[in-house]
């Protein structure tokens, strides 16, 4: 006689085939899931880029006509003026260096993405490199009223990197601590030792600080948070994902402490020459 009754047998095949269907359903939603992804961050890239493209048109259109138009300034004046000649080669000049700055810029930039940027480490003081660096942005401090206080430590080692780059990125860093700061607020610099062989420059301001997604969109490159042609600060908005990568090529970092109204910090750490000058009790955790 034959028996009639569930399929129990047929249970190990089902949950096979169940797990299959349910498994090939992960993949597609894994894959749509990165396909999407995939293109927002390609659409911000484009965005960012055309932003940057709009924004540099502008910036080099600046310096270019100071140029041409106290060139023909010039060509105008006899040399009964001596004055105005010099006033006026002046400010050609200082066109001019900007506008080396920005294109200087735009190939450090390309040179980096392009994996081609290399730096010449060497023993090297931040003491000399420091002051020439904050006497560089002296003057615009001094006409915003802005108080620069400057620290190295006793205990500071030598680092081990390259001094063209690391003045680039106490510029870079320095310049923007300025530019985003107040009239009569308040800029520091502080270079002193941490851990694991490193040491920590650190450029504090009070100026307007940044949100999460600002600083995201800061160490992007060709990311501003001041974009468009009604923003309040010049600049291409390199210098931070020009320092960070400069900063990496030389085995250490850069982080950003930052908060809307409260100001920001920027901790560069670099390795330094001799781990044995690293004195154990002055030694601080890296974040």
């Amino acid at each position: 006689m034959r028996t009639f009754g569930p399929r129990w047998f047929k249970s190990d095949s089902l949950i096979a085939e169940y797990s299959d269907h349910f498994g090939q359903a992960v993949t597609r939603q894994k894959q749509t899931l990165a396909l999407n992804a995939a293109r927002v961050e390609a659409e911000l890239a484009s965005k960012a880029k055309s932003e940057f493209i709009a924004n540099m048109s502008h910036e080099l259109r600046t310096p270019l006509n100071a140029i041409i138009g106290f060139s023909d300034m010039l060509g105008t004046l006899n040399i009964s003026e001596p004055k105005r000649v010099n006033q006026y080669s002046g400010y050609i000049k200082q066109a001019a260096d900007h506008l080396l700055a920005l294109i200087n810029g735009i190939l450090d930039v390309t040179k980096i993405q392009a994996g081609s940027m290399t730096i010449e480490r060497e023993p090297m003081d931040i003491a000399p490199i420091a002051q020439s660096c904050l006497l560089i942005v002296e003057a615009k401090a001094k006409e915003k009223d802005i108080m620069v206080a400057s620290e190295i430590t006793a205990d500071m080692p030598k680092l081990y990197a390259d001094p063209l780059r690391i003045k680039q990125i106490l510029i870079n860093l320095l310049g923007n601590a300025v530019k985003f700061t107040p009239n009569k607020g308040r800029v520091s610099f502080r270079a002193s030792p941490a851990s694991e062989g490193f040491v920590r420059l650190a450029i504090a301001d009070n100026g307007g600080g940044m949100s999460v997604s600002d600083i995201e969109t800061a160490m992007r490159p060709f990311g501003q948070v001041d974009a468009g042609f009604n923003k309040k600060h010049e600049g291409t908005g390199l210098g931070l994902p020009i320092s960070a990568a400069l900063a990496k090529l030389h085995g250490g970092s850069l982080s950003i402490d930052s908060e809307k109204g409260k100001g920001t910090r920027v901790n560069v750490f670099l390795p330094v020459h001799d781990l044995t000058q690293i004195p154990p009790h002055s030694a601080q955790r890296r974040h």
